[in-house]
C-alpha cells in the first residue's frame, strides 16, 4: 500500500484526466479513476480514499447520490467531496452541501486550481 494519500476521480469526461494526471504528479497522490458514480461509489466503498472528486452529472448515481450513499457509511462518511461544475447556482450549492459535498471546482479547469483546492482537502 503507497503512503501518498489518494484522490478518486469520478468523471466520464475524458479531458479531466490529464489535468488530474499533472496535479497528482505535483502534489503527488495515487489518481484512481472511475468512469460513473455506481463505479465511483463502489471503489470508495473498497479502498476509501483521502479525496473525492466527482463530475456534477456523472452517469448512473449523480453525485449527489454517491455523495449521501458514502456519508451514511462510517467507513466513507469523513472523506471530503469536491464537485466539478461548469456553474452552480446558489440553490445548486446548498443542494449539493446537503448531500454532504465539501466543495465546487469550477469549470474550465486548470492545474494551478486544481492544485489549490486538492491542498485544501487533501491531508498532506
Amino acid at each position: 500500500m503507497s503512503s501518498r494519500p489518494v484522490v478518486l476521480l469520478v468523471d466520464h469526461r475524458p479531458e479531466s484526466r490529464p489535468i488530474f494526471q499533472q496535479v497528482a504528479e505535483k502534489i503527488p497522490f495515487e489518481l484512481l479513476v472511475a468512469e460513473d458514480g455506481q463505479a465511483g461509489f463502489d471503489i470508495a466503498m473498497e479502498t476509501v480514499p483521502d479525496l473525492i472528486v466527482i463530475r456534477q452529472n456523472i452517469p448512473i448515481l449523480n453525485a449527489q447520490s454517491v455523495s449521501v450513499l458514502l456519508k451514511q457509511s462510517p467507513d466513507t462518511d469523513k472523506i471530503p467531496i469536491m464537485v466539478i461544475c461548469s456553474q452552480l447556482s446558489e440553490e445548486e450549492r446548498e443542494k449539493f452541501q446537503d448531500a454532504g459535498c465539501n466543495d465546487c471546482i469550477k469549470e474550465p479547469m486548470d492545474v494551478d486550481a486544481v492544485i489549490s483546492k486538492i491542498k485544501e482537502w487533501l491531508p498532506l
